[in-house]
């Protein structure tokens, strides 16, 4: 799923910034940097926050298969991205809204494969539609070890498909944007309004979150705290840009040749 998620990404950026004039090689480039940059930091992040599961067992870093956290990746992919963008003297804010209703589908996209593997799961729950998890699912290996089931349960207990909250919201997000992008004035609004809006969503989820080191900071987990740095930094963007009002990017008409007579 996470490969089909940067597919989609790849396709819809690729055909989006060839209408927008952007170089093909220059966007081809910068969405490699997006993945093995958000991959890296996705990781980092993970064995930060995590580091008790890992100072004992250092080759876990490598060879773990399960521990990447969206926002880490992101604000690494992000960092990366500017650089490139800067040195090849494009339009930041361009690229920016460019690429960010195609990285909520994305995300819309990735969070499934999270609910077929059993990470980023929920707390227990009484909704009808919580979910059990089987045999061996990370949600089943940690009910068992806080002894909230028996070694002959089958299932995890129902909880909350917090995977399927976050896809959810994110496909949802992805038509927001789309929408804005109809609609859009100035340019930075479309990522501005990315950044707020997913902050927000992520921010609430979290409170329904279940799964183990994550990293938890009084009553706020680390992808919380960073919600809340990133809403402030898509307001305090999305007041300057909108004063700014700098053009968006519009879609390049192909140049018609007339035929002399």
């Amino acid at each position: 799923m996470m490969a089909m998620a940067f597919a989609v990404m790849w396709l819809c950026t690729v055909s989006r910034g060839k209408k927008l004039g952007y170089d093909q090689d220059f966007i081809l480039n910068l969405i490699t940097i997006i993945v093995i940059s958000s991959f890296v930091f996705a990781r980092l992040l993970h064995v930060m926050v995590s580091w008790d599961l890992y100072k004992d067992n250092l080759s876990l870093i490598l060879l773990s298969r399960d521990g990447y956290v969206f926002l880490g990746g992101f604000v690494g992919a992000v960092a990366c991205s500017l650089i490139y963008t800067k040195m090849h003297k494009q339009k930041i804010f361009g690229i920016a809204d460019l690429f960010a209703p195609y990285i909520a589908l994305a995300q819309g996209i990735g969070r499934i494969g999270c609910f077929l593997f059993g990470c980023c799961y929920g707390k227990v729950c009484s909704v009808p539609w919580g979910v059990k998890f089987p045999l061996d699912s990370p949600a089943y290996i940690d009910h068992y070890n806080h002894g909230l089931i028996s070694l002959s349960a089958l299932t995890s207990l129902p909880i909350h498909p917090t995977q399927l909250y976050h896809s959810f919201f994110n496909f949802a997000h992805f038509g927001l944007l789309i929408f804005i992008r109809s609609r859009q004035t100035f340019r930075g609004q479309i990522a501005m309004t990315y950044l707020m809006t997913y902050s927000v969503g992520r921010f609430i989820i979290e409170f329904y979150r279940g799964d183990a080191f994550r990293g938890i900071y009084g009553v706020l987990s680390t992808s919380q705290i960073i919600s809340i740095m990133l809403f402030i930094t898509g307001l305090a963007g999305l007041l300057i840009l909108r004063k700014k009002a700098l053009t968006p990017d519009a879609i390049v008409e192909p140049v018609q040749e007339t035929s002399e007579e």
